[in-house]
């Protein structure tokens, strides 16, 4: 069977998990390395082979990527502080506390593979966190600090893991020398990443400037440019990680100013499919390792002692991160008490909705099966399967211990989101209705004919009636309100109606498909449009 067609199978598989995932009480990573898991038990399913180079240039690069270019620059500034304690200090700290408790409880585990295993699994994942959060409404603060943590620490894991690997094959660790290099990789790697974003970014408009690109050539090019950031890091000798990172970050702030609509569209839609690939996949191809994994963990190690390890390594990094958590939110305050004058400290149930929002992902993943299988010497890379097997533990633990209680930990403290968003979202859409209005009421622009009269006539009420919306109060703005809604659902009935209308002309061939498409697409965007709009009705 040729690798194209085990590629295949691996893509049903995944769908067929993701479609079972729905219907089951717990997160979706651990349908996929359950389902993959079973399916590998199957003689007749075929054996996938993982080269760790290539599954770790294929996989972090475009998570890394994404996770910066979805950061928003102005609430990561705000929270840096939180952000970079998390980030910085907590990876640290779970490095160190899991390094020494897993070489404890495993004496055969090398201190340098032991520290590599707290490394691997201090990063956090964004998409488990962002999944709760965002349905919930929690406040601004919060999210920002999650997500941001998320964004930094997969990157200073990452590198972490990278240290105490190359330590493990020297046979020396110098935390003087490694400090020193640490800041001349990351410095490095970070300024190759926002010039590579910022080179990548002058291409593109002087594509567009010369009417040489279009929504593809977009689309191909921000796919490509993780990959660039990366092998561009690797090449010189500096940080990867970080120069994905900045790249990320940048192309976040820039894209969605440069970008057209179609090209913005189109871009959301294709890095979408992407990362549900990425993340589902690395789960997937997991499973399917899990019991050629097992058997080899277990020539060493009972089942009672692997679940034994496995419980102490998870509970280690749940009880440092709250630990570290309560720590730095209040420690600081008593410690410089001019930080009072700066911010506030932060209430109880918020630093516990932080603290227990640890769940592990497809990073800690990824660098995991990245550990190489031989050393320079051709010498099999000690307890290697080991930190696999622990990761992966780790991962699932946290998965469904705490993505199953975070939600309702979050309700039972009611924590809300906070009135800033709301009041942002409000002024936003004012500022755009009255810009709207007065390019409409510009002197000279009076339509020559009265059809242009008219038209203009009906586009400016409907902007005034917006308008008073927003701006109205009590039970007027209730009133437009219902308005809204009323007219929203005789909207969304008729473009349905015209839908099945069109359907039909084409089912019955009286329409080509070249006529169909392009009339389905804009009912389509008629009706994302609708439905996108505050208190209109869920996704069908």
């Amino acid at each position: 069977m040729t690798g194209f067609e085990h590629a295949l199978i691996l893509v049903l598989l995944l769908t067929a998990l993701s479609i079972v995932g729905r219907w089951l009480p717990w997160p979706m990573p651990v349908t996929h390395v359950v389902g993959a898991g079973a399916a590998a038990f199957w003689l007749g399913f075929p054996r996938v082979a993982l080269d760790p180079e290539f599954f770790f240039l294929c996989f972090v690069p475009p998570l890394l990527f994404s996770d910066g270019w979805l950061m928003p620059l102005r609430d990561f500034l705000a929270a840096k502080r939180s952000i970079i304690t998390l980030a910085v200090g907590l990876v640290i700290f779970t490095t160190v506390c899991v390094g020494l408790v897993a070489h404890w409880l495993v004496p055969a585990l090398p201190l340098a593979m032991a520290f590599a295993l707290g490394a691997v699994i201090s990063p956090t994942d964004a998409v488990a966190v962002g999944a709760i959060t965002s349905r919930l409404k929690v406040p601004a603060r919060l999210t920002a600090v999650l997500n941001g943590e998320s964004l930094m620490n997969d990157a200073t894991g990452l590198v972490a893991f990278k240290f105490a690997l190359a330590a493990l094959a020297v046979g020396t660790f110098s935390v003087r020398a490694a400090a020193v290099d640490f800041v001349v990789l990351a410095a490095g790697g970070a300024a190759v990443g926002h010039g590579l974003g910022y080179l990548v970014g002058k291409i593109r408009d002087l594509l567009r400037h010369a009417r040489s690109s279009d929504t593809f050539i977009e689309v191909t090019l921000s796919l490509m440019t993780p990959y660039a950031a990366y092998l561009l890091g690797e090449a010189l000798h500096l940080s990867s990680i970080l120069a994905v990172v900045a790249a990320g970050l940048y192309s976040g702030w820039r894209d969605p100013l440069r970008m057209d609509v179609a090209a913005r569209q189109a871009n959301w839609a294709v890095w979408a499919m992407v990362l549900f690939w990425l993340n589902g996949m690395a789960f997937v191809l997991l499973g399917l390792q899990f019991p050629t994994l097992f058997a080899r963990v277990s020539e060493s190690y009972s089942t009672l002692q692997i679940l034994g390890f496995t419980a102490v390594i998870a509970g280690t990094a749940i009880l440092t991160r709250l630990a570290w958590v309560f720590a730095s939110a209040y420690l600081p305050f008593r410690l410089f008490p001019r930080l009072r004058g700066q911010e506030k400290p932060p209430s109880r149930a918020v630093v516990l909705v932080t603290g227990w929002a640890g769940m592990r992902g497809a990073i800690t993943l990824a660098a995991a099966l990245s550990i190489p299988e031989l050393t320079d010497d051709g010498r099999p890379f000690p307890a290697r399967d080991l930190v696999i097997f622990l990761s992966l533990g780790v991962i699932l633990v946290t998965l469904l211990l705490q993505g199953t209680t975070l939600e309702w930990l979050i309700c039972r403290l009611g924590l809300r989101a906070d009135a800033s968003r709301l009041r942002e979202d409000r002024l936003a859409r004012i500022t755009a209705v009255k810009s709207g209005l007065e390019s409409l009421r510009q002197p000279g622009t009076d339509p020559a004919t009265s059809e242009e009269r008219t038209m203009r006539g009906l586009i400016v009420a409907e902007y005034e009636h917006r308008l008073l919306e927003l701006t109205a109060e009590g039970e007027t703005q209730a009133i437009a309100q219902r308005h809204r809604v009323a007219g929203r659902r005789h909207r969304l009935r008729a473009l349905q109606a015209e839908r099945t209308a069109i359907d039909d002309l084409w089912q019955r061939d009286v329409i080509t498909d070249e006529t169909h498409r392009p009339l389905q697409q804009l009912l389509d965007h008629e009706e994302s449009l609708l439905r996108a709009q505050p208190g209109g009705p869920p996704p069908a």
